[in-house]
């Protein structure tokens, strides 16, 4: 155990079995020297104990220790910076020290806020992109429904103002008759037509038929049954629109029709009546849905490209953000935890007497500061040992 005089600023060298004799925490002894009295602690290198126990037991007996032959100048050191039996104990980092901390203020926290804040705007652009397509596909396709019932008074008119003029042309020659059948069949858009159809007459027991349509095959024939069958459970849905015109009404309305190749396709029927006396037809207009849609479709594909690219974008982003933000964190936390480890290892060799330490540290910053100060406190506590010796 070394004891330095806080006064005189001898050094002994003392054996801590011989402390074990005399009473108490703590002894104290009295320089041979100088005669000033330091207070030793038995258990200061006891982890039990705290250093704060050092006063105990005042009382106790004060050997007296002549310093030991090997004692020379240069082994005076700072008398007040170790009278201690031991250098303190350095205070513990925790779990998360300097650095980790910066790690969780500056990194951390703002790519998870960063994080957070694509993810809500993502959500966002996705549910506009998907609203603006869902109300052009509505627009759209109120606008397509209203153009063919348009179609279909149009074309009613242009029946009725020829059968007004042709009274004797009858219904069995409707499609044969080339005026007549320009006018009741024509093309709706790519794949959309109109045709002209009959209500049914009870008294003969004859059912909905077709007298003018793109397809001569069915020309007269009652064709209800066999779209029953064509049709199998979206049949409800088409005969719900056609049975709404019944009285002479207009009607319309979605449906889905079976193409030949067995592929179901959502269709939209409007039927508006040919206004002629005792003689019950309708004309009808009818076109594919996707027609009309094909275009927010295509819409509605290019919202979601571009979200997706959004959504990159921003991931990219984040990613480069990480490893920039972080980059910049571990260098300059490295700097700053070695300047502080550095000048705390540098306090400490003081604290033992050291006071020829080198302090080189030229940080323009507080960890410059500090390290001034201490050389500062170095530089006095080295002056005032000096005073002691010329005062001896």
């Amino acid at each position: 155990m070394t004891v330095i005089c806080e006064e005189c600023g001898k050094v002994y060298h003392i054996d801590p079995d011989k402390l074990d004799r005399y009473k108490g925490k703590s002894v104290r002894v009295r320089c041979s020297e100088c005669g000033h009295v330091t207070e030793i602690s038995k258990l200061f290198d006891s982890p039990e104990e705290p250093a704060d126990d050092f006063m105990a037991d005042a009382g106790a007996d004060m050997p007296s220790f002549e310093p030991e032959e090997e004692d020379t100048e240069e082994e005076e050191v700072a008398p007040r910076m170790a009278s201690s039996s031991a250098p303190a104990e350095m205070r513990t980092t925790g779990w998360l020290g300097l650095r980790g901390k910066m790690m969780v203020l500056f990194l951390v926290l703002p790519i998870l806020l960063m994080a957070i804040s694509g993810y809500i705007s993502q959500i966002q652009l996705n549910k506009l992109a998907n609203e603006i397509t869902e109300e052009s596909t509505a627009l759209v396709l109120q606008e397509g429904s209203e153009k063919l019932m348009q179609k279909s008074r149009d074309v009613a008119l242009q029946a009725e103002i020829y059968l007004r003029a042709h009274p004797e042309l009858v219904r069995e020659d409707f499609f044969y008759d080339p005026d007549f059948s320009g006018i009741a069949v024509q093309s709706v858009g790519e794949t959309g037509y109109t045709c002209l159809i009959q209500e049914p007459e009870p008294e003969t027991g004859q059912n909905w038929t077709i007298w003018a349509h793109p397809n001569p095959n069915i020309i007269g024939i009652d064709d209800i049954d066999m779209i029953r069958k064509a049709l199998g459970p979206y049949f409800d849905h088409f005969f719900e629109v056609l049975t709404g015109s019944e009285g002479m009404k207009e009607s319309e309305g979605f449906y889905r029709w079976k193409d030949p190749d067995g592929k179901i396709r959502e269709k939209y029927m409007a039927l508006a009546p040919i206004q002629l006396e005792g003689k019950p037809f309708l004309l009808m207009s009818t076109a594919y849905i996707d027609e009309f849609t094909n275009k927010t479709t295509t819409l509605k594909e290019r919202a979601q490209e571009m979200a997706v690219a959004t959504r990159n974008i921003n991931f990219g982003i984040l990613i480069g953000a990480i490893f920039l933000i972080g980059l910049i964190i571990i260098i300059y936390g490295y700097r700053l935890t070695r300047n502080i480890q550095y000048l705390t290892e540098a306090a400490d060799r003081i604290s033992v007497g050291d006071l020829e330490a080198e302090i080189d540290v030229h940080s323009k910053d507080e960890i410059g500061n500090l390290a001034d100060a201490i050389s500062r406190m170095q530089d006095s506590l080295r002056f005032s040992i000096e005073r002691l010796r010329r005062r001896r």
